[in-house]
């Protein structure tokens, strides 16, 4: 008996599972690892550059968590050491293993020392009834 395509239906005797894949095989080049959203970053996770070396490992993420601004991976660079800023543009993919970047390794060696920045926000400041507009430090 032909299937609705011409062929014949695949031979279910023998314990073979149907191919509901249309013949094709996934391409994963992450190897199964599952990607996750910047606010799961696994801490220590390494950083691997587009061409697959390992470049550092994951610091902290740079971002405005109650703002849902992303700004990048802060990491400890392997070759210099010091952290380093890898901009939310130059990252490809954030998975339960790894960060990966966009960028080589000759580009990620070129990103300068991370600063940490101190972040104000326009809010109500005083104390009692004596309230006024102003500046005030951010917990972020």
């Amino acid at each position: 008996m032909d299937d609705l395509y011409g062929g014949q239906p695949p031979d279910l005797s023998a314990g073979q599972q149907p191919d509901l894949s249309g013949g094709q095989q996934p391409d994963d080049p992450y190897g199964g690892e599952q990607q996750v959203s910047w606010l799961d970053v696994p801490a220590q996770a390494p950083v691997i550059a587009s061409d697959g070396a390992d470049v550092g490992h994951v610091l902290e993420v740079a971002a405005l968590v109650n703002e849902d601004i992303f700004h990048g991976i802060v990491f400890a660079h392997s070759a210099h050491g010091h952290p380093c800023l890898a901009p939310a543009s130059d990252i490809a993919r954030i998975t339960d293993r790894a960060v990966y970047l966009s960028v080589d390794t000759a580009a990620a060696g070129a990103y300068g020392e991370f600063q940490q920045l101190h972040v104000s926000r326009l809010g109500l400041r005083g104390i009692s009834r004596w309230k006024h507009l102003g500046w005030k430090d951010s917990s972020e």
